[in-house]
């Protein structure tokens, strides 16, 4: 359980760079079309998030903010609650001062997808693209010999995902794992909205879920 928590708040930010190694480049997994001037992609926009384990609602109180944007790519400040019967095994760099998780991570958002650099090299990696069908698949390959897939498991076409108070149409991307403890990852994406959910998958049979909302749209 204490595992999970961790993981939802780090999930927050996407995933973590432990996780992740070295994404093949230059293929259809590390580029994405469109432009990034859209309104989410500003200066001082933030995301508000919920977090709920197994059920149960824990309160992260956490600050999400688009600090910089280079060349198109946004640089964003995450700044969380741990939970204290974790704190200990929370990594040092990732802690400040008062012992909040903080993170930073890079995103690139465009009117026709998403790309996410959280891996050791920093390279982009697909999170979805909108005209993307069901069964299309991104690919990463780690310098192991390993490969991470993420697969469009769902696109739906009726408004049935209840998200900020309304319903809306998303695609839905899963990622298999390879976390202990974790079976799977799925993430839930709007073309307006951007990342609008997490969801984690333990092999345990829990599942842990982040809503996200950003104030600009």
């Amino acid at each position: 359980m204490k595992r999970i928590f961790f993981l939802v708040i780090v999930l927050f930010a996407l995933t973590s760079c432990e996780w992740i190694e070295t994404v093949i480049k230059g293929d259809s997994s590390s580029k994405i079309a469109g432009t990034t001037d859209i309104p989410i992609n500003t200066v001082g926009t933030t995301f508000s998030s919920s977090v709920v384990l197994n059920g149960v609602y824990f309160n992260s109180n956490s600050s999400v903010t688009i600090t910089k944007i280079e060349d198109g790519v946004d640089n964003i400040h995450v700044v969380s609650n741990i939970p204290s019967s974790i704190a200990a095994q929370v990594p040092a760099k990732y802690k400040d001062s008062s012992g909040k998780l903080v993170y930073d991570l890079k995103v690139k958002m465009t009117d026709k997808g998403i790309l996410d650099y959280q891996n050791m090299d920093h390279e982009p990696f697909v999170l979805v693209k909108y005209d993307a069908k069901v069964g299309d698949k991104y690919t990463l390959e780690k310098s192991n010999g390993t490969t991470i897939t993420r697969e469009v498991v769902r696109k739906s076409t009726d408004d049935d995902y209840y998200w900020g108070g309304m319903l809306i149409k998303t695609i839905d991307v899963e990622q298999d794992s390879r976390i202990p403890g974790v079976e799977k990852i799925e993430y839930f994406t709007n073309h307006k909205f951007g990342l609008v959910g997490i969801r984690v998958y333990m092999e345990d049979g829990t599942t842990s879920q982040i809503g996200v909302s950003p104030s600009t749209y």
